[in-house]
This record gives C-alpha cells, sequence and structure tokens, in this order.
C-alpha cells in the first residue's frame, strides 16, 4: 500500500504505465561503464606496480653493486679498436634502452684505455679495424700521440681496413692509420689519399633569382660567415685565409705521415698528388704494408701471442669494455658511487657544440656544431665547480664554432668566478674553438691547443634575409600597421632603414669591442695588439701558439696533468677528475622522463626523426627572428 501511494503522489502527467521501481535500464548500459572504470582503474593500479617495481629494481641492483666484484679481464689478451663514424668528444649519458651498458668511449676515455694498456702485462698488443667515417684532425693527433706512447713499450699495434677511401677522401683515415706498426687492407681495397679540398657554394645569383636579399654587416674583414649568400665568389680576404690555414693542416699531415712511412715530405706529397692507389700500388709505394685478409691477420697475431695460429687462448676484448674496467667508468660504478669525505680532485667541463643561452628554447644547433653548449648548464657548473672545496682546479674542453655572445659571456663571467675562489682554469681546447669558442677561452690560466686545432675568429657578424622582391615576383602585398621608428627592424619585407643600420653597427660594434677587450685582458695584451691578430681571422692551433693566443701544444690529458700540477698532486697523471655537471644515470633519467610525461618510444623516434628533417628550416627562421644569436659563429667546414 505504502509503495502505491507513493507511485500515484509521484507520478508525472504523462509516464509509462510501469512502475519506476519495475522499469531498469538495459543491462549493457549499466555494464559498459562499470566495464570500463574498472580497466582504468586496473590499469593505474598495475601502472603504479610497475613503477614502483622499476624504481625499487634500480635500487636493489645498485645494492647489489656495491658488493659485487669489479669487472674482470683475461689473464692473455690483444685490445681491438673499432673506428667507425668518428671520435665522441663527450660522455654520453646512460642509454635507457640498456641503462648498464658501458657504450662508446670517450676520446678521452680512449687514450686513457691505450696508456693503461701499455703498462697492463695482461695486453700483449693493439688490432684496431677501420671502417669508415671522418674524424677531425685534432682527435686524429691525440690519438696519434696515445698509440705512440703504446708502441714505444715494445708491443704490437696493427690495423686492418677494407679500404682507406673507397667512395671519395680518405686522407685522415690513413692519417690515423699511419701511426700504426703494420698497415693490413683487403686485396680489392684502395688507398685514396688526394689531399685537402675545401669547397664553398655561393648563392648570390639564385638568390638574386628567386628576389631574396641580404643586409648583413662584419666585423672585420676575415669574418666571412655569410659570405656564401652576400658574394658571387670567395673574396680576397677569404681566400687568403683558406689558403693559410690549409697550408698549416698540410704541412702537420705530411711531416707526421712522412715520419710513420720513414720517407721523405717531399716524396709523400708526390704519393698525394696520384691521388689514388690500388691495393698492389699501395703496398709497392710503401702506403700499406699488407693487401691480404682480415682473417690472416687475426692467425699472425694469435699465433705471435700464443705460438698457435688456430689458438683460442687469446681474447680480444674490445675498448669499451676495457675503457669501462680500467677507467671505472661503467654505468654500475656509477650506480654504486658510495657516499664518502669528498677527496681533492680536478673538474673537468665541456663546452661543445654551438654555445646557446639554453639547451631547450635557444635554438636548435648551429650547422656543423654537433649540438648545443648550453650556458645555463655550463656556467652553473663552473660555478658549482667555485664553491666545491674539493675542486682544486677546473679544466674547460672546448669544442666550438661559436654562438651567441650574451651566452658566450655568461660562461667566461663563470671562468671568472672560478678564478675569483683562487683556483686555476685550463683551457683544452679540440676541434674547434673558435668565435665565441675563443671568448669562453679568453680569460684562462693556460690554453692548450693541438696544431690543426680551428681558433681565433675573434670578429662579429650580423644582419638580416628580406623578400620584398620574391614577393613582388609571386604577386604578395604585405600591408601593416606598426608604433615605433624601428619597428620593422627584424622584418623579413623590408631592407634595414638608415636609423635601423645605425643601429645594427651600433651592437656590432659594442660586440666586436667587448669582444677585443676580454682577449686583451686574458692574453695581457692591448686592444691594438688583439685587433691587428683578430680581424674575424680563423688560425691553425700551430699558428695560434705563434701569435699569441694559445700557450702550449697538448691535448687534453696534457692540459689535466699541467692543471693537476697547479692545483698540488704530487702525480698529477693519477688525480682524480670529475666530470662536470656529471652524465645522469639511468635511474635520474627515468626519473625526468616522468616528470615531462613519458611517451612511446616509437613516438620519440617519429619525433626525432621529424626535428632533423625540419632542423635547416628552423635554423634559417632563428636565424632571421634572432640574427643577434648568430652573430658571433664562423661555419668552416673543410674534409
Amino acid at each position: 500500500m505504502t509503495n502505491r501511494r507513493y507511485y500515484r503522489r509521484n507520478r508525472p502527467l504523462y509516464a509509462s504505465q510501469i512502475p519506476q521501481s519495475v522499469a531498469k535500464p538495459k543491462m549493457k548500459w549499466r555494464i559498459l561503464p562499470i566495464l570500463w572504470r574498472g580497466l582504468k582503474r586496473t590499469c593505474m593500479l598495475m601502472g603504479a606496480m610497475v613503477l614502483i617495481s622499476m624504481i625499487s629494481s634500480f635500487w636493489i641492483i645498485g645494492s647489489l653493486m656495491q658488493n659485487a666484484a669489479a669487472p674482470s679481464l683475461p689473464d692473455e689478451m690483444v685490445l681491438y679498436l673499432e673506428f667507425e663514424g668518428g671520435l665522441n668528444e663527450m660522455p654520453a649519458e646512460a642509454n635507457f634502452a640498456e641503462p648498464f651498458g658501458i657504450g662508446q668511449p670517450t676520446i678521452r676515455e680512449l687514450i686513457d684505455a691505450i696508456d693503461a694498456a701499455r703498462d697492463d702485462e695482461r695486453v700483449h698488443g693493439i688490432l684496431a679495424r677501420m671502417r669508415g667515417g671522418s674524424f677531425a684532425l685534432a682527435h686524429i693527433q691525440e690519438l696519434r700521440a696515445a698509440l705512440k706512447r703504446f708502441q714505444e713499450s715494445g708491443k704490437f699495434a696493427y690495423i686492418y681496413s677494407s679500404s682507406f677511401g673507397e667512395a671519395g677522401s680518405g686522407l685522415g683515415r690513413y692519417y690515423l692509420a699511419s701511426v700504426f706498426e703494420e698497415i693490413w687492407m683487403q686485396p680489392l681495397g684502395i688507398v685514396s689519399i688526394g689531399g685537402i679540398n675545401a669547397e664553398m657554394p655561393f648563392f648570390r645569383n639564385t638568390l638574386d633569382k628567386i628576389g631574396v636579399s641580404t643586409n648583413f654587416y662584419q666585423r672585420k674583414e676575415y669574418k666571412t660567415a655569410y659570405e656564401s649568400l652576400t658574394h658571387q665568389g670567395i673574396t680576397p680576404k677569404n681566400k687568403e685565409m683558406m689558403e693559410v690555414l690549409i697550408g698549416d693542416l698540410k704541412t702537420e699531415i705530411v711531416s707526421d705521415i712522412a715520419a710513420d712511412l720513414e720517407t721523405s715530405p717531399s716524396r709523400f706529397e708526390r704519393l698525394v698528388d696520384k691521388g689514388l692507389f690500388t691495393a698492389d700500388e699501395a703496398e709497392q709505394d710503401g702506403l700499406i704494408h699488407y693487401a691480404d685478409y682480415a682473417d690472416e691477420l687475426v692467425g699472425i697475431i694469435k699465433e705471435l701471442t700464443t705460438g698457435d695460429p688456430e689458438s683460442e687462448d687469446i681474447t680480444f676484448i674490445g675498448a669499451q669494455h676495457y675503457a669501462g674496467v680500467v677507467n671505472g667508468k661503467t654505468q654500475e660504478n656509477l650506480l654504486s658511487q658510495k657516499v664518502s669525505k669528498p677527496k681533492p680532485k680536478v673538474a673537468l667541463i665541456y663546452a661543445v657544440g654551438a654555445i646557446m643561452p639554453s639547451g631547450s628554447g635557444g635554438g636548435p644547433g648551429l650547422p656543423g656544431s654537433g649540438g648545443v653548449a648550453a650556458a645555463d648548464e655550463i656556467a652553473p657548473a663552473l660555478l658549482d665547480a667555485a664553491d666545491d672545496e674539493s675542486v682544486k682546479a677546473v679544466v674547460l674542453r672546448v669544442d666550438s664554432p661559436g654562438g651567441s655572445p650574451t651566452a658566450s659571456e655568461s660562461i667566461l663571467r663563470a671562468v671568472e668566478r672560478v678564478q675569483a675562489k683562487g683556483k686555476p682554469v685550463i683551457v683544452s681546447m679540440g676541434p674547434t674553438a673558435a668565435s665565441g669558442g675563443y671568448w669562453i677561452a679568453a680569460y684562462a690560466d693556460q690554453i692548450f691547443v693541438l696544431p690543426t686545432t680551428i681558433t681565433g675568429s675573434i670578429g662579429v657578424v650580423g644582419g638580416k634575409f628580406y623578400m620584398r622582391d620574391l614577393w613582388k615576383k609571386i604577386g604578395v602585398n604585405w600591408e601593416g600597421v606598426s608604433w615605433g621608428q624601428n619597428a620593422g627592424m627584424w622584418s623579413i619585407n623590408t631592407p634595414f632603414s638608415e636609423t635601423e643600420a645605425e643601429r645594427i653597427n651600433a651592437m656590432l660594434d659594442q660586440v666586436y669591442d667587448a669582444f677585443l677587450a676580454r682577449v686583451a685582458k686574458g692574453r695581457n695584451m692591448s686592444i691594438e695588439e688583439v685587433d691587428k691578430i683578430a680581424k674575424g681571422r680563423v688560425w691553425s692551433g700551430k699558428s695560434a701558439l705563434e701569435i699569441g693566443l694559445a700557450d702550449q701544444l697538448g691535448g687534453l690529458n696534457e692540459a689535466l696533468d699541467y692543471a693537476a700540477t697547479l692545483a698540488g698532486f704530487e702525480d698529477p697523471s693519477n688525480a682524480p677528475v670529475e666530470i662536470m655537471p656529471r652524465p645522469k644515470t639511468p635511474l635520474e633519467q627515468f626519473i625526468e622522463l616522468l616528470g615531462e610525461g613519458a611517451v612511446f618510444a616509437p613516438q620519440m623516434e617519429w619525433q626525432k626523426s621529424l626535428g632533423d628533417f625540419a632542423a635547416p628550416l628552423v635554423q634559417q627562421m632563428n636565424m632571421v627572428r634572432n640574427p643577434e644569436l648568430y652573430s658571433v659563429y664562423e661555419p668552416l667546414v673543410i674534409d
């Protein structure tokens, strides 16, 4: 009865004859939402469990590694080096896909491994395989010096390649190979050592045809960064600079290889003039020792070390593994570092790539720069080294073609702060330390260069493209409203007005004068003395030493030893070296991914591919939008 009264009292005017208590929604509309909510909650629970499990696993593995023995090496071995695609300057961060992999060694780790193998009685010799790629001449010279030290111990060092330059010039590869005791090549291989050929395209006529014009100003005559866009051909100053630079590089290469082959420089130059050699010709002319197969060389090495060409008692150990063990740089060691009282050490800080304010949001790396040297990472690392009482000296390794003057100034200021704490700052110049790369080195207590380092380029260039004639050709008419006499300064539609050009030139004068002042202060020279050797000119490391832009010839290890000596270490070669900021561990990368919002690996690869494809276009857009970021950049590529 109660139910009936309730039903009648709340019954609407138009209603179903079925009571509400009886009418039920179809089952499918209840089941699906319940299943969906259950699925979401299950996924969330499983995700949380996986996350907790992964983090726990990392810490458990790390704890186990603290008590685990160091990786072992065999009692009899040959060090195996593989050269392919170039040499790394900076240590790569741990690969999240292979969190405990050793990874490709840096040029420093490779040299340290060779030096350690020299004194390691278990290592009988070195077998190297040259597969291809291009190598910076400065890196080659650092590696050659280490290989010479190794061979002075009486141990053998052999290299094998199917060809030296099969699809082009192989002079750089042969320059590295020539230091080895024996050079082996496949019987159908070739040696291509045609010299150095630096070619530059000039697009002025092309730009005129499509209606694109330029407004670029330079300080001074040798600063030729945009010459390929502003001129129809090479200028006399640029040609003079390139001829001197290539002449310096040629002298280094010819003298070193001639000494390796025990022949005269003039005879080797005649071989270079011939350019290309078949295997038989290369063997007859002494460019290689044997035209034979790799398995034959392996058998000879086995017989040399064990007396049996079929022996399995000798192990070939890859440089990556050997370097990881002897240098203690494996990811396992990074995870199992124990907290202890800091010991005195030397800090090693890398500035590699185009110098930009930030690694994210500062624009893409410049062409050929090899990435970004971010001021917001390098400057804090220097300041941390200044405040760290255990750091007694700092080595700044520079491999940069330049970049933003403001970013360069931020790094230089941080260098000054380190020195204000009484700690010496030593600069080691790698393959390139030009323009902004020299700016950040200017105050160093000592500058080390390799003979083939590209440095100098103390100058500035800036300006923009404008497309007024292009729009006329294609029938586009631009109209707009602006406020401010120079509001259209960076417009891509019009050239600089008289007042806009005056402002641009004032900016360039300020940058160039500041550049001169900093070099003068750091090198104890007058402004006039610096201006005579500056003018935007690029120098080889050997010439830079002669004109006072550098102090000593040597690589990174020599710079580290010098810094350790200044810091008071009795045995500089064994002084602890800490890279700052240290590479991230896999766990840190994982947490960082979570903070940024993790995505699937295929999506990341797709985004990376798209970014690589669009990089040139984005680069040009950034140059138009923010040309001041590029005003000290000097692109220089020599194959």
